[in-house]
């Protein structure tokens, strides 16, 4: 009887045995067919650059006392961190690559930058205000390849000869851009493809681009006359849908627009408000144009943004649900561009080489001494908003036109002249857009109304204020007034007030000539004649100057803020 017993408990543990190994195969074969909870999303990293306006060097200010940015390093550091998600890693630009560039890219009309980007490896990138300040057809050209032709393409060589400094085989970017609210007049089409998808690890990521919508309020009318700026979140949610429909559902925003960071939770600014508009198709916003850090939720959405110059790039990190194409998770950080010894990162030896190349063609251009200054002329305005290189500036142009008066715009200004020796490549960084200086007859009555162009409202209908540089002329504002009461006096310098009813020839550069930065008066002006370059005028002005030169010895004297 024991015997049976113990057979019949034998069988039992056998049995159960068997059962468990089944159970063990089983799961064992379901977890060979699943995939593991880890390679269920894929992890895509985004590599992003805004505003690097062709600083192939590294820019002159430092951050936090230490040298950033310049083509080569900004490479290694996107090496650096594409190696860590060698299979994930997407590269992409937030738009203003070029313009407003110093002279290395710009005495090439920018295509040492283009090489440069094409060397880094971009996979996508947008237009930005910038590219369009030569206009559409020179925009496109830096897209699509082929050397520049015209008197545009023309440059002065060290011994002054004018030489065409386009590359006959330039190439073009060799990634695409893309722009979904910049339309076409004409066709009612977009200029460039509206969005672009780019696979990557097995999942697919939409890329939709836009710019700002005050674009052409800050380029020259002429430039960007062929062009509609559409509303962006309403863009943005069109093309949405349609990437939607084709199954794709991680979508990033390349946009150019920026704001203003307050903190992780707050931020102001264009970018902030379109996002907050945007439907909840959108993951990712990677910003630019502000020049200024952003990494900030709208809605659940992320908003990075990288600073300028290369001095920084965006580094976004998302996890992508392979099953259903849905960004689950995501992170950002800006990461600087450091390139000292502390950053232990060694700069891209092919990018270096080629910043090199066109450092070596164009010193001998740039180190020509001009002038000296006694000190340091500053474009920073005082409390009246009159600034000493203003004033020079203003100068140089009314003389170099023979005008009565001449404005600027400060805006125009982008550096200041330091003491000592200034070269012809320090007083390009001054004026770096290659404009025109034009001539016109404008009425005392129009130059009142010009003045009041001053006072203008944004986009957004907050209120903005450009107060213009002048030379040959005074005028005193009153900000507080109502709108077309603001210039309370317009006289010479003697103080004689103008002429309502009388002519008077003013000088002005080609952009705000045009009506660019919203002073359409301008284009009311009779008998316009181009007489040189912007940049002619100021190198004749401080050369011809007494030396070593100073700020205008009326500084400070020229405009008065009342109230």
């Amino acid at each position: 009887m024991m015997a049976g017993r113990l057979r019949w408990a034998g069988l039992a543990v056998a049995l159960c045995v068997a059962s468990m190994l089944a159970a063990v195969a089983i799961w064992a074969a379901s977890a060979q067919s699943e995939p593991a909870l880890a390679d269920r999303t894929a992890n895509i990293q985004l590599l992003g650059v805004n505003d690097f306006h062709g600083n192939l060097k590294p820019p002159s200010t430092l951050v936090d006392g230490r040298t950033a940015g310049g083509a080569a390093y900004l490479h290694a550091y996107m090496n650096r961190y594409e190696g860590n998600e060698p299979d994930g890693t997407i590269r992409v630009h937030a738009g203003d690559m070029v313009g407003g560039s110093p002279l290395i890219s710009s005495y090439f009309h920018d295509e040492p930058t283009v090489y440069a980007m094409n060397g880094m490896g971009f996979d996508v990138g947008t237009l930005g205000n910038h590219e369009f300040d030569e206009g559409g057809e020179e925009m496109l050209r830096l897209i699509n390849g082929g050397q520049r032709t015209g008197p545009q393409a023309l440059k002065e060589d060290a011994n002054g000869q004018l030489v065409n400094t386009s590359d006959p085989d330039f190439p073009g970017a060799d990634f695409p851009y893309i722009a979904a609210n910049t339309i076409l007049k004409s066709s009612g089409k977009t200029v460039l493809p509206p969005y672009q998808v780019v696979e990557r690890d097995g999942v697919k990521v939409g890329f939709i681009g836009v710019t700002t919508e005050d674009t052409p309020n800050i380029v020259a009318p002429d430039a960007v006359e062929p062009f509609q700026i559409a509303d962006i979140s309403d863009t943005v949610n069109l093309y949405a849908r349609q990437l939607q429909d084709q199954g794709v559902k991680a979508i990033v925003v390349l946009a150019h627009a920026g704001g203003q960071y307050q903190s992780p939770a707050a931020a102001t600014g264009e970018i902030i408000d379109e996002t907050a508009e945007m439907n909840r198709l959108v993951d990712v916003v990677i910003a630019g144009h502000s020049h200024s850090y952003l990494n900030n939720r709208v809605n659940g959405k992320l908003i990075v943004e990288a600073f300028s110059f290369g001095t920084a790039l965006d580094r976004v990190n998302m996890k992508v649900d392979r099953s259903t194409g849905d960004v689950v998770g995501s992170s950002a950080e800006v990461v600087r561009t450091f390139n000292d010894k502390a950053a232990g990162i060694r700069p891209d030896p092919a990018t270096k080489r080629l910043v090199a190349e066109y450092d070596a063609r164009i010193t001998p251009i740039s180190e020509r001494v001009v002038a000296t200054a006694a000190t340091t002329i500053s474009r920073t305005p005082d409390a009246d908003e009159e600034s000493p290189l203003g004033d020079l500036i203003a100068d140089g142009q009314r003389e170099f036109a023979n005008a009565d008066f001449a404005f600027m715009n400060p805006g125009g200004i982008r550096d200041d002249i330091q003491a000592g020796e200034v070269t012809y490549g320090k007083l390009f960084s001054v004026q770096p857009f290659d404009n025109q200086v034009v001539r016109m007859d404008l009425t005392g009555d129009q130059i009142y109304r010009l003045l009041e162009q001053q006072f203008q409202v944004d986009q957004n209908g907050a209120p903005r204020t450009r107060i213009l540089q002048i030379s040959g002329l005074k005028f005193s504002y009153d900000s507080r007034k109502p709108a077309g009461e603001r210039i309370t006096s317009v006289t010479l310098p003697d103080g004689t007030l103008i002429d309502r009813g009388a002519t008077y020839t003013v000088a002005a550069n080609s952009f705000i000539a045009t009506g660019g930065d919203g002073f359409t008066v301008f284009k009311e002006g009779t008998n316009p004649q181009t007489i040189g370059g912007d940049l002619d005028a100021l190198e004749e002005h401080v050369s011809t100057l007494p030396q070593p030169f100073g700020p205008p010895a009326d500084y400070g004297q020229r405009i008065t803020k009342q109230g």
